[in-house]
């Protein structure tokens, strides 16, 4: 799939490549984000219960970001990364939602000024009631 670069959005491009479904279609969509320099990307998976995902989900986008050079380690970035990672997680699991398991994807796309975080994937209370849900969260990298 080609891209139009010219309407992509960091929260666009995350989402984007939160739903892919290979690992050759996110390289392929990772390369096209990257291949002009405007934005930076990292992908990661977690799989947990739903409390421990809450827990974990934080650490590990600011891992796969450090990791991947989409931020570096300073408060500006690390606060922006936070929020966003916390508002993509309350869309992606309901407040409600106490128990049961989670596997999802994490993409986390920058530009200059925004970061966004889109998690999708399946949640469920019972092997039978699986179910497939999506979260975005995007905030403003205030310098």
């Amino acid at each position: 799939m080609e891209l139009d670069m010219s309407t992509m959005t960091p929260e666009k491009a995350a989402m984007l490549l939160a739903l892919t479904g290979t690992r050759e279609e996110e390289d392929n969509l990772r390369r096209q984000l990257e291949s002009n320099g405007h934005y930076k990307c990292a992908v990661t998976e977690l799989g947990a219960k739903v409390n421990q995902f809450r827990d974990k989900v934080i650490s590990s986008a600011v891992g796969a970001s450090l990791n991947c050079a989409v931020i570096s380690k300073t408060p500006y970035y690390i606060h922006a990364l936070i929020h966003a990672v916390r508002e993509a997680t309350n869309g992606f699991i309901p407040p409600e939602s106490l128990s049961g398991d989670v596997a999802a994807k994490i993409a986390i796309v920058r530009d200059s000024q925004w970061i966004a975080v889109a998690i999708f994937g399946e949640s469920a209370d019972h092997a039978m009631a699986d179910h497939k849900r999506a979260g975005l969260g995007v905030m403003h990298i205030s310098f």
